[in-house]
């Protein structure tokens, strides 16, 4: 993946660079995303939802390619519960959220 392979290089670029170069890699579509309006909760900053999904990736990983799992969380509904900040999943534990991403489901 050749934005890991470039992450000791752009980790010191802003943001917003990464992130459009990543959308034009990929070819992302525009869309709404508004996670923020009537969320209930302080939203987190980027490097606190970055802490989270990369204990979370490192830890489904295992001996897998870490890439390989990246891709997967993103893909999978855990990501759409985590960046739902009108509801509390991202302040949830991350065991739980492991456990949740791995059941395929919000946990009981």
């Amino acid at each position: 993946m050749k934005q890991l392979h470039d992450a000791g290089v752009n980790h010191c670029l802003s943001f917003e660079q990464v992130s459009n170069e990543i959308i034009e890699y990929y070819h992302i579509p525009n869309g709404e995303f508004d996670t923020i309006t009537g969320c209930k909760y302080k939203i987190p900053s980027y490097t606190d939802i970055g802490k989270l999904y990369s204990i979370m990736i490192i830890e489904c990983a295992g001996n897998d390619d870490i890439a390989d799992e990246l891709i997967k969380v993103f893909s999978s509904f855990i990501s759409d519960a985590i960046s739902n900040f009108a509801s509390d999943v991202y302040y949830q534990n991350p065991s739980y959220l492991i456990y949740s991403y791995q059941l395929g489901r919000l946990a009981d």
